[in-house]
């Protein structure tokens, strides 16, 4: 797909994405529209009067995160929670952003191996169709689908069956693109960026299939999982160069637009933490943030996914 037809911004421009439950991503919206009250720099002065404060409007992001499964499609048209905050799309989009155009990024869960096997046995046609209902007639603007995120992730159950995967992939993209919602649908292939057991090669559904290229970013940014000299150059978190391999992957298979599809400072935020002391670097800014968007800006990455949840209050984590 082109630019264009995939949906991104024009070159040196990011859509900002915020996840990944309803209250986290009400509760960013809320926080920085709190905090621009507190910097009247941030002010508009339109009419050279005296300078109104910005609109809580100013700070709604491009698109909001949220996930389902196939087998169930819970957290779309109806709210549950997997242990990680209420997931609800409907929510999202006709309550939280009524009003506003706003977009989906969704993570579409598979269930591993064995559920790319039932999919590709035609035992979900009919959850393959119930998704088609609900993109074609949610109020998302447009919607990005990771199907089965993480895909090379040994621990999601992927990584046995790589053809069950691609096969299952490509099964929902053909769908997609003979229904009514194949206009605003783009499908997102979604690699977790850190150490795998089988090559991307293998997980590959073809560049016919695949509209964006997603990377997800939590430790492998850290100074401690790049240290080449010591014991942490085999982080278990992945590194940079995992990154940047699916980057330069995209970029070598039909030049495709790419995505930090999540994200989140994980593990590294923590002040007093052996490897903060180690390396000297008490800012958080410095440590994660300033990375991130270095890397966003050095390999122009078109979309950035934010995770704004307080894992440690979820059962989940």
């Amino acid at each position: 797909a082109t630019s264009s037809s995939a949906c991104a911004p024009p070159p040196g421009r990011t859509y900002l994405t915020i996840g990944q439950d309803l209250l986290s991503i009400e509760q960013y919206v809320l926080s920085q529209y709190n905090a621009s009250l507190h910097d009247n720099s941030t002010w508009h002065d339109a009419h050279s009067h005296r300078p109104t404060p910005t609109t809580l409007s100013s700070f709604i992001p491009a698109a909001a995160m949220v996930y389902t499964d196939l087998e169930t499609l819970r957290g779309l048209s109806r709210p549950t929670d997997y242990g990680s905050g209420v997931e609800y799309a409907d929510g999202i989009l006709d309550n939280l952003f009524a009003g506003y155009d706003v977009g989906l990024q969704i993570g579409l869960w598979l269930g591993g191996s064995s559920g790319c096997k039932k999919i590709n046995a035609g035992d979900w046609d009919d959850q393959i169709e119930e998704l088609i209902d609900y993109l074609s007639g949610c109020s998302a603007s447009k919607i990005f689908l990771r199907i089965g995120y993480e895909f090379d992730n040994p621990w999601f159950g992927y990584s046995d069956a790589p053809g069950q995967y691609v096969r299952a992939f490509r099964k929902v993209v053909t769908a997609i693109r003979k229904s009514p919602c194949k206009s605003k649908v783009l499908s997102v292939w979604h690699s977790w960026a850190a150490p795998k057991v089988q090559s991307l090669d293998s997980f590959w559904p073809g560049e016919q299939y695949v509209d964006w290229v997603g990377v997800s970013i939590f430790q492998q940014l850290y100074p401690w999982a790049n240290d080449v000299h010591g014991v942490e150059s085999d982080w278990a978190g992945g590194t940079l160069s995992d990154v940047e391999e699916v980057l330069k992957f995209a970029a070598s298979h039909g030049n495709k637009p790419t995505m930090i599809a999540e994200s989140t400072p994980f593990g590294g935020i923590d002040m007093v933490s052996n490897e903060t002391l180690a390396y000297h670097l008490s800012d958080p800014w410095e440590r994660w943030y300033g990375p991130t968007l270095e890397l966003i800006e050095k390999w122009d990455v078109k979309m950035w996914s934010y995770i704004d949840c307080d894992w440690e209050s979820q059962p989940m984590w």
